[in-house]
């Protein structure tokens, strides 16, 4: 596995073009990973979806896709409400029919990998980027809830990611600005923050995603994405997490201010990430690349921390490859089955 093969990229053009083109055949990443601005109407993602899929079989496509705010695709889909909204109706088996239905819509566009169930807690009214897109204000809640979404989504056949370890509901900074910090101690972090992961892992959840926040408890300088302390000493050893480890966008100010791409990529790697995440500009990209191609030939990476990410990289690429099988027909998205459960959550 190249240097790319560590990598989540995206493109910057609206559709493939020649440099987009050039760019995915030098880098190869190990995915690429869509916005609303590549999908304004279903035509026009469905096309891109098959571009992409022919330049490269093995190529996974990804998206950031939860419901509520945080729903990129056309208006042809079907809109789940937010994950607060869906929880409260009390309903575990509904919340798992969601995310069936939302992973077969994806499913049927062509998605292999989403970046979801948020498996943060709502424990702060004032938190400017989690809020609704939490489960609940609970462990108990968002492990009730979140874990069967993921369930239905695993069995539409899209593999799923739980985020954002250590737990970033109690902020009130949004990391895509500047870097928040959590002040909480080790008991109450393993008590509240940490216990949806611990169930996630337990429950066999395929990736989970690193935040961008500083967890004093678990590293007083540097970032959780970016800690040997955090994602090595606690998420893998700790925890016991054997599954893939991604770190949220690179470009995030929380991390970009102050290492660059480039850096920021091999820090990740070297804490214990599995995939360094770029996902908007182009000279990021080049740079996390270059980054981690050199940082690879200098040996500053351990060979073993390498080793075992290609083969757990190995193992998801299998295991998406896999769940493609579960083919779903285009009249799945915006199916009128799902529009009324998503009516019912709202």
């Amino acid at each position: 596995m190249e240097a790319g093969g560590f990598l989540v990229t995206g493109i910057e053009e609206a559709r493939l073009g020649v440099d987009d083109s050039g760019r995915l055949e030098r880098i190869m990443p190990f995915a690429v990973i869509l916005f609303a601005r590549h999908m304004p109407d279903l035509e026009s993602l469905l096309s891109l979806t098959a571009q992409l899929r022919e330049r490269d079989a093995d190529c996974l496509l990804a998206i950031d896709h939860e419901g509520g705010r945080v729903d990129r695709t056309p208006d042809a889909f079907t809109h789940f409400p937010a994950a607060l909204n869906m929880a409260r109706h009390g309903d575990p088996g509904a919340v798992k029919h969601a995310g069936a239905c939302q992973g077969a819509e994806l499913r049927a566009a062509g998605f292999d990998i989403d970046f979801g169930p948020v498996l943060d807690i709502h424990t702060n009214e004032a938190n400017p980027i989690i809020g609704d897109r939490a489960f609940g204000s609970t462990p108990e809640e968002v492990s009730h809830f979140a874990l069967p979404w993921l369930q239905g989504l695993s069995e539409s056949g899209v593999t799923g990611c739980g985020k954002h370890f250590p737990g970033h509901g109690d902020t009130d900074l949004d990391s895509h600005l500047a870097l928040p910090t959590i002040s909480h101690n080790i008991d109450r972090l393993r008590s509240v923050e940490l216990r949806p992961f611990a169930r996630a892992i337990a429950s066999g959840v395929p990736m989970l995603m690193t935040a961008h926040l500083l967890c004093r408890a678990l590293d007083a300088e540097l970032p959780a994405s970016l800690s040997k302390a955090a994602v090595s000493g606690y998420l893998r050893n700790e925890l016991g997490y054997n599954g893939v480890v991604i770190v949220d966008d690179l470009e995030m100010k929380a991390v970009a201010d102050q290492y660059g791409a480039g850096e920021a990529a091999v820090l990740a790697l070297q804490a214990g990430n599995d995939l360094a995440m770029v996902c908007n500009g182009g000279q990021a990209m080049d740079e996390a690349h270059e980054g981690i191609a050199r940082a690879i030939a200098d040996r500053r990476i351990d060979e073993g921390l390498l080793a075992r990410s290609r083969s757990r990289l190995s193992r998801l690429r299998k295991r998406a490859i896999k769940g493609r099988k579960k083919t779903r027909p285009i009249s799945a998205i915006g199916a009128e089955e799902h529009r009324l459960l998503a009516a019912q959550l709202a």
